[in-house]
C-alpha cells in the first residue's frame, strides 16, 4: 500500500462520502458537509441510508437529502449489482413508471466500505406487508390501493426495454423456460452447498426445482415484459393513494406478463386473508383492472405456475436460514417452522396447477 493511499483509508469514511457526493451527486456545489445519516427499518437485502447534506451552489446555501443503497456483505439475494440499479432507474426515468431520481453511483468500496447508489429522496409511506393493516391510509382506501399497484404494474409492462442498457442488466438472455432453470438454479444450488455441507438433505427443495423447470412457460423472450419480482407493500413509496415511487428492484428480470401478478396472489402475499390479492383487492377486480390497464387477458393458469416460483424462492431463501449455524434447535420465522409452512403452501399449489384448478 502506498503512503497516499494509506492517508486515504485512515480518513473518516464520512469525509470520503462528502467528497463523493460533492463531485458525483451535486456537480459544481462547494464546501458539502453530511449533516445526518439514518437507516430506515425493514428491508432484508439492501443496506440504505437516508442522508442530509449542506453545500453552496451557486454562491447559495442549499440543504439535501439523497437516498443511498449500499450493497452488504452477504445476503440471500447476491451477487448484488449497482449497476443493475443503474441500468434500472436511468432507463424507466422518463417513463410513466415513478423511480427515483439517479444522481451517482460508484463500485468503489474504499468510498463508502462497499459499491453503493444514490438516488433523490423523496417524500412518502412505505409499510411492511406484515403490518400495513395497521396503515390508516389502508383501512380506509385498500381498494384503491391495489388498483393502483395494478396500474403501475401495467405501466411497466408497457416499457419498450429492447434495445436499451436494460437487455442486458436483466439477463441472462433466453426464452421465459430458460430464466426460470436460471432463478431456480441461482436460488436452489446455494441451500444445496449448505445442505451438503451440514451432512442433511433437501429432496423435497431440489424435487420442486425440477418441476418448476419441467412446467416453466416456453414464451419466447421477444415477448417478455419487465418483471420486478418483488412487487409488494413495503417496496413502494406512497403519497396518499398513488405510488411515488417503486423500490427495491434487485430481483427484477424479464419474463412473461403474468409472472409479477403470481408474486401478488401467491399465499405469502396474501397471508392471513387468502381472497385479498397482495393484502388489497379481489382477484376478480384485480383481473379487470390489470385486462382494461393492459389490454390483454389475464391466464390464471401462468398465474398459478408463477406462484409456485415465488413460493419456492422464499422457501429456499428461509430454508438457507434455518441450516445457519445460529439458527440450529431454533423454531421460528427464521428456523425450520417457516420453510416448512412455505412448503405445504407450495405442494398445495402445484397439486392445483395439475389438476387445472383455479385456486386464486
Amino acid at each position: 500500500m502506498t503512503a497516499g493511499s494509506e492517508t486515504r483509508e485512515s480518513r473518516d469514511p464520512s469525509d470520503r462520502l462528502a467528497e463523493f457526493l460533492q463531485r458525483e451527486a451535486f456537480p459544481g456545489s462547494s464546501n458539502l458537509r453530511i449533516t445526518s445519516r439514518e437507516r430506515p427499518t425493514g428491508g432484508a437485502s439492501w443496506e440504505t441510508f437516508l442522508v442530509g447534506v449542506d453545500l453552496q451552489m451557486e454562491g447559495r446555501n442549499q440543504s439535501h437529502r439523497v437516498a443511498i443503497k449500499r450493497a452488504p456483505a452477504t445476503g440471500p439475494l447476491a451477487p448484488y449489482l449497482v449497476t443493475k440499479d443503474v441500468a434500472i432507474f436511468s432507463s424507466l426515468a422518463a417513463s410513466d413508471v415513478p423511480v427515483p431520481e439517479l444522481l451517482a453511483w460508484t463500485e468503489d468500496p474504499s468510498v463508502f466500505v462497499r459499491p453503493f447508489s444514490v438516488t433523490s429522496f423523496i417524500e412518502g409511506e412505505s409499510h411492511d406487508i406484515t403490518k400495513v393493516e395497521r396503515w390508516s391510509v389502508w383501512q380506509k382506501d385498500r381498494e384503491a390501493l391495489g388498483l393502483e399497484m395494478i396500474d403501475k404494474l401495467a405501466a411497466l409492462q408497457r416499457f419498450p426495454w429492447q434495445g436499451t442498457g436494460l437487455e442486458e442488466a436483466l439477463g441472462p438472455r433466453g426464452s421465459a423456460d430458460v430464466r426460470v432453470a436460471g432463478l431456480v438454479d441461482r436460488y436452489l444450488d446455494p441451500l444445496l452447498e449448505g445442505a451438503r455441507n451440514r451432512g442433511v438433505g433437501v429432496p423435497l427443495w431440489r424435487d420442486m426445482g425440477e418441476w418448476l423447470k419441467r412446467n416453466a412457460p416456453r414464451d419466447p423472450e421477444e415477448d417478455l415484459v419487465i418483471v420486478h419480482g418483488d412487487y409488494r407493500f413495503g417496496n413502494f413509496l406512497w403519497q396518499g393513494t398513488a405510488i411515488a415511487a417503486v423500490l427495491d428492484w434487485e430481483r427484477a428480470t424479464l419474463g412473461p406478463p403474468m409472472q409479477d401478478l403470481g408474486f401478488i396472489c401467491m399465499p405469502l402475499s396474501r397471508r392471513k386473508e387468502p381472497e385479498i390479492m397482495a393484502k388489497a383487492i379481489p382477484f376478480d377486480v384485480l383481473a379487470k383492472r390489470y385486462e382494461s390497464a393492459t389490454g390483454r387477458n389475464v391466464d390464471v393458469s401462468q398465474i398459478q405456475f408463477y406462484a409456485v416460483l415465488w413460493q419456492f424462492i422464499e422457501g429456499v431463501n428461509g430454508s438457507r436460514g434455518s441450516l445457519a449455524p445460529e439458527a440450529r434447535g431454533r423454531v421460528g420465522s427464521g428456523g425450520l417452522l417457516q420453510p416448512n409452512l412455505v412448503a405445504r403452501q407450495t405442494l398445495r399449489l402445484m397439486e392445483d396447477f395439475e389438476a387445472g384448478r383455479a385456486a386464486l
